[in-house]
């Protein structure tokens, strides 16, 4: 007897064909055949047969329906072929493997795998196109189409689609790319989503010699797994986008999918006469499946692109066509002066000693702060922020930098342990201001050079400071007074700084603009607490976009709440590199309410909910590191991050809890992992992890908080036009300052959307008395837009310089013509500058058709422009002329 499942249910006798009665007979025995030589517990049976509450003659109908397919299978089956047992607590159905179409399609599907994984391609099709054929259509199709919705049928539809994936890519590594394409665009149409189907189509297109075609399938993907998903192709897929428009030789190997897989992110090109690098022994097929793990003999590399035609050199040594080596940045400089006592006695060993300890200690406090130490000259040590990354704070970790060399040097002063070989008190100097930079194209190698009055205006200042202390400029102390402390500024301007200020006071400026978001943040806070059960929360959004005063309104409404929340807050700071669990210390101080997560509060709250036992001892054992100065060692992260999470889940047991963590895109990669571990492991209590990143977590985290069962994203747009109007008017109303029409126009303009630039727009502006005229950009706003800036690829940075010189819309033509790059390698960063929030693409294309690209914001275009040496501007303002003037005489003739 033959049964046959993968289709409509057929049962195949001696005499031929046996017909079924009844839909409860058909549905028992597909069942049991789905788990042939499988017990199938009879509540199992039940709850197939009857979607909702059985009847109660349920057991009844069932027990009538097995008895009836008993005598149907041994009337028909004379030879012993299969049985159908009670078997407790349900029912046996054995099942000969040659006699169900399942069992042999999983058989050969099982067997082609394992040829494809061993690299025998031909064998490997040849066994998944039998198993394919075995297909009639959907599995058990007409009991699905009487509404019969079993979790086996979809996991058999997805097997199917993998096995036909697996399929594919036989076909693709034996060259037949074109009997495989029709099908292969016919699949990925029904299945947008599927990375794995858009790669294969890739290939086959790009093999047929349709670039232009492979990389639209990317796009129709990505824009897929962005509007069904909220995620980004993962690296798999971009390796093979950057490998489609490189022309990468990689792409005719019959293993392309699979050394990309290997090979991580984009590629480069690599010289035809080198051979592929085998792929690691050690790494099992059934790890990649459908990627071959094999080496494979070169084919004859696809033709290579067009070289784009000759223009002038960039003016910069050993740097890549449009990197930009020298360029305008505002950075802090911080001098130490350090003088050797006289009690060293001449003993040129203890000299040299005492100067080394010194060197070590400077150079140890500079880069926990972010700086780099860039050369020392006698006794002064000089030190960079913002080179070669410029950061939002760099004055102000300079300025706590030079307070951390000062305390850290006393132990070498007069009075310390070391009186007799102790050197005189220290002095610091910290300047600020705009210089330009040269170095490497990748911003690394040699020691940047800084040109500019800042190296002399903070050795100027050096000479002031009295032995043991630190003052800063007047530029410096502006940026920094938000969260600094000075005393009185001297004639010259500069002021030493006394410590942080405490926390902001003033209130947050109105909330406009999302009336839909906060909605979504009160629904969460209730679904949560109804539910009892953790939501991971993500607000994303560009620098400025409003993420925090976000989640002030999530903290005002969750206290608020008839649930009662608890609100415990954390943030991540780029300063934090010596202390990656800093995330962790300031949680607890705010679950405990201490400003120092003091021992005996913690101590308090642990005994308060898990008892002074056993399990709180060891929860404040495990915690205790958190508590002191140093670290804890890698090694004992596991233990602290598992009692990390046992308290947090015991604080929102006892009541509902909503834990903020802010800025998460700079956290380092274990308090990433123990987030995510929070969210899926914290268990059936009321817990809404609100965390806010700014888009380059994405980039770290491709599949950040997809596939969750209770997971929320939100990404901030920058404001529409009245939204600005509203927030831009009520900060100038409070600031006592009314603009001309004209001039508003001009500051909306300026702001783009962006809340945080109305808000330093509007402080200019009041504080400047009546302006007469548009305000320069404001000094944090520049800094904000320049750190974004750096963090982009050298590349992506010289492809905005471009489009700004195009009057900042632009198409990959101009900018290939205008800096020199390849026309798809600037495709490719247009792109990437577009899912950044740098650029947005414009609905209208070229007069070429090209995809046009404008500046999202026009802050963004300024501080480019700002970026650029002024004889580089130039010269791209010349070429983008001359490339506009050739395509509209081109066009025209």
């Amino acid at each position: 007897m033959k049964f046959q499942v993968l289709g409509p249910l057929t049962v195949h006798g001696d005499s031929g064909p046996i017909m079924l009665s009844g839909v409860k007979q058909r549905a028992t025995l597909g069942h049991l055949l789905l788990h042939a030589n499988e017990v199938v517990a009879t509540s199992a049976l039940m709850r197939a047969l009857w979607a909702g509450e059985p009847p109660p003659t349920a057991r009844k109908m069932l027990q009538n329906a097995v008895s009836a397919l008993r005598g149907l299978l041994a009337a028909e089956d004379t030879r012993g072929g299969p049985v159908l047992l009670t078997h407790a607590p349900g029912y046996l159905l054995r099942v000969d493997g040659d006699d169900l179409d399942l069992t042999t399609y999983r058989a050969l599907a099982d067997r082609g795998r394992a040829d494809l994984a061993a690299g025998a391609w031909t064998p490997a099709a040849r066994t998944l196109r039998a198993a394919l054929d075995l297909w009639r259509g959907p599995v058990l199709a007409d009991l699905a189409e009487s509404g019969t919705d079993w979790p086996e049928l979809r996991t058999l539809a997805q097997a199917r689609s993998a096995t036909r994936e697996d399929l594919y890519e036989a076909e693709l590594a034996c060259g037949r790319h074109h009997e495989v394409l029709e099908d292969l665009q016919t699949h990925a149409q029904r299945e947008p989503a599927s990375e794995r189907l858009c790669a294969q189509l890739m290939l086959a297109l790009y093999r047929r010699g349709g670039q232009a075609d492979a990389l639209d399938a990317y796009r129709r993907t990505r824009t897929a797994l962005a509007s069904r998903l909220g995620l980004e192709p993962g690296r798999v897929l971009r390796a093979v986008e950057r490998a489609v428009l490189d022309h990468d030789p990689v792409l005719g190997q019959p293993d392309a999918l699979a050394i990309m897989a290997l090979d991580g992110e984009a590629r480069r090109p690599r010289p035809a006469d080198l051979p592929v690098a085998p792929r690691p022994a050690a790494v099992a097929p059934a790890v990649l499946v459908g990627f071959d793990t094999r080496p494979a003999p070169r084919p004859p590399a696809p033709p290579a692109l067009p070289a784009p035609p000759p223009v002038a050199a960039f003016p910069y040594p050993a740097a890549p066509a449009g990197v930009l080596t020298e360029q305008h940045k505002q950075l802090s400089m911080l001098l130490v002066r350090t003088t050797l006592g006289k009690g060293l006695g001449g003993d040129p060993e203890d000299a040299a000693r005492l100067s080394g300890e010194l060197a070590v200690a400077i150079r140890d406090e500079v880069a926990r702060h972010g700086g780099k130490v860039s050369g020392v000259l006698g006794p002064v040590t000089f030190a960079l922020f913002g080179v070669v990354r410029t950061r939002e704070d760099d004055a102000e970790r300079a300025v706590r930098a030079g307070r951390s060399i000062l305390r850290r040097l006393r132990q070498y002063g007069a009075g310390g342990p070391v009186p007799v070989h102790g050197g005189s008190a220290p002095r610091v100097a910290v300047a600020t201001g705009d210089v330009v930079v040269t170095c490497a194209a990748d911003g690394t190698g040699a020691v940047p050079i800084v040109n500019g009055a800042v190296p002399q205006s903070c050795a100027d200042l050096l000479q002031t400071v009295p032995p043991g202390g630190i003052r800063v400029c007047a530029t410096t102390r502006s940026g920094t007074e938000r969260t600094l402390v000075y005393g009185p500024a001297g004639p010259d301007g500069a002021s030493e700084p006394l410590g942080a200020r405490t926390a902001c006071t003033d209130p947050p400026p109105p909330l406009v603009g999302r009336e839909r978001e906060v909605e979504q943040l009160g629904g969460a806070l209730g679904d949560v607490a109804r539910r009892q059960r953790p939501c991971l929360l993500t607000t994303l959004g560009e620098p400025g976009a409003g993420k925090t005063r976000l989640t002030t309104e999530l903290a005002r409404l969750a206290r608020r709440s008839p649930h009662g929340y608890r609100v415990v807050t954390g943030h991540s700071s780029w300063s934090d590199r010596d202390r990656p669990l800093a995330l962790l210390e300031r949680t607890l101080a705010s679950a405990t309410g201490a400003e120092d997560c003091a021992r005996d509060a913690l101590a308090r709250m642990v005994h308060a909910l898990f008892g002074t036992g056993d399990r709180g001892a060891w929860l404040l054992d495990r915690l205790g590191p958190l508590l002191r100065d140093d670290q804890p060692a890698p090694a004992d992260w596991p233990d602290l991050a598992t009692a990390w999470r046992l308290l947090l889940t015991g604080l929102a047991a006892e009541r509902p809890l909503l834990l903020v963590l802010e800025d998460l895109h700079t956290a380092p990669d274990p308090v990433l992992d123990l987030v995510t571990e929070l969210a899926d492991a914290a268990g059936p209590v009321p817990l809404l992890l609100a965390v806010t990143a700014r888009p380059e977590l994405l980039d770290r985290r491709p599949t950040w908080g997809g596939g969750r069962r209770d997971a929320l994203a939100l990404t901030l747009d920058p404001l529409d036009e009245p939204s600005s109007a509203q927030l831009l008017d009520a900060l100038l109303t409070d600031g006592g300052c009314a603009l001309p029409p004209d001039l508003r126009r001009d500051v909306l303009a300026r702001v783009g959307g962006n809340p945080l630039y109305a808000v330093e727009y509007a402080r200019e502006l009041t504080g400047s008395g009546r302006p007469a005229g548009p305000p320069a950009m404001p000094r944090h706003v520049r800094q904000v837009v320049a750190a974004h800036l750096d963090t982009l690829p050298p590349l992506a940075k010289a492809v905005l310089v471009c489009a700004s010189a195009l009057g900042g819309v632009c198409c990959a033509d101009g900018v290939s013509a205008v800096g020199g790059v390849d026309r798809a390698e600037a495709a490719h960063w247009l792109d990437h500058l577009e899912r950044r929030d740098f650029l947005r693409r414009s609905r209208h294309p070229s007069a070429t058709g090209a995809l046009r690209y404008a500046f999202r914001h026009p802050a963004t275009r300024e501080a480019v422009d700002a970026l650029v040496p002024r004889t580089v501007r130039e010269d791209r303002r010349r070429r983008a002329e001359s490339w506009t003037e050739n395509t509209a005489a081109r066009l025209t003739a």
